[in-house]
């Protein structure tokens, strides 16, 4: 009687003990994948701080003087705008950054029905075409303004782009002081 009493209670020490070794074991795993949550979250912190300061430099807008530009319609959401495939106009650009632009012209279309358009421009020249969406519109007074985005844009032709503008802008900051 004396041995099986011995027995449950070594048993049940040992069941403790394996208990205790696998609670100990589950809680160094624990505190490996927290410290590993941690280090994703501030390499994700970093991360996403640098991808604002690039689209903050990207999305940099600057004001032109009206720069010239002509446009073709490529593409339209709606199959009742399908006769103006093709069809091209003139405008003018009113401000520009590395991902879209603002741009003046006579034609009024409807924002919400997924246009795109070919537009065709110089800046410091230097020719560009970007395929663009039609995003937003505005009216003041008798303009029409739209805005466009970019898109499908080559990257090598969006950062040469975005290096005119800059030196637009310097040229600018140079003539004020």
């Amino acid at each position: 009687m004396g041995n099986v009493i011995w027995g449950s209670i070594l048993s049940a020490f040992l069941i403790v003990l394996i208990l205790f070794l696998i609670h100990g074991f589950y809680q160094r795993q624990l505190r490996k994948k927290l410290d590993q949550i941690n280090a994703l979250q501030e390499s994700l912190a970093d991360l996403q701080a640098k991808l604002k300061e690039k689209e903050r430099r990207e999305n940099f807008r600057v004001k032109l003087l009206e720069q010239e530009c002509t446009f073709e319609l490529i593409d339209f959401g709606d199959k009742l705008l399908e006769r103006l495939k093709h069809r091209q106009g003139e405008g003018k650009i009113r401000d520009i950054s590395g991902t879209g632009l603002k741009l003046i012209c006579d034609y009024d279309l409807p924002v919400r029905k997924h246009i795109f358009l070919q537009l065709h421009f110089m800046l410091q020249d230097e020719e560009f075409s970007f395929k663009g969406k039609i995003v937003r519109k505005e009216e003041l007074m008798n303009d029409i303004i739209y805005g466009i985005e970019f898109i499908e844009a080559d990257s090598n032709e969006q950062q040469r782009l975005f290096q005119v503008i800059q030196k637009l802008e310097i040229e600018r900051r140079k003539k004020t002081k």
